[in-house]
């Protein structure tokens, strides 16, 4: 499966690398995410639960690895995720730009995932339409948390 798409920020891009980084931002702006927390460079475990039609509590412990660093400019997440119902595992490439015209950054993603097990059954399509309603609703949950900092003067 394949997810790719962007995201304009309206900050500076070494402050969307922080906020990128941060476990803290990432256990709640992750749909469904819960107790992220950075466990070595560039390391992240957590628990991700998602609803995929007749299975509502799809749990999945998950490893984030996070390699390729260019600060602030871009790196590559690998992603390995395994619970009752399957596996997902995958990486996905985040570059972060200069917004144009205006500032701010835009945000790159392009992901590539591999999902296996019961999970897996409920088709493409559906697991298509969930990992793109999972990254809309991430990266609007991230420019929400931006956007707070920002505004409490702690960004």
């Amino acid at each position: 499966m394949m997810i790719e798409g962007a995201h304009t920020f309206s900050a500076p891009r070494e402050e969307v690398w922080k906020l990128l980084l941060d476990p803290e931002v990432i256990g709640k702006t992750m749909p469904g995410a819960t107790g992220m927390k950075l466990v070595g460079d560039g390391r992240y475990e957590g628990k991700v639960k998602v609803g995929i039609g007749a299975m509502t509590a799809a749990e999945f412990d998950v490893l984030i690895t996070l390699v390729d660093m260019f600060t602030p400019e871009r790196y590559t997440m690998q992603i390995d995720g395994r619970g009752t119902l399957g596996f997902t595992r995958g990486t996905a490439l985040v570059e972060l730009l200069p917004a144009t015209p205006g500032p701010g950054t835009l945000l790159h993603y392009k992901a590539e995932m591999q999902v296996g097990g019961k999970v897996a059954a409920v088709g493409q399509r559906l697991l298509d339409s969930i990992g793109k309603m999972m990254a809309r609703q991430g990266l609007e949950a991230l420019s929400a948390e931006l956007e707070r900092r920002l505004a409490a003067g702690g960004g």
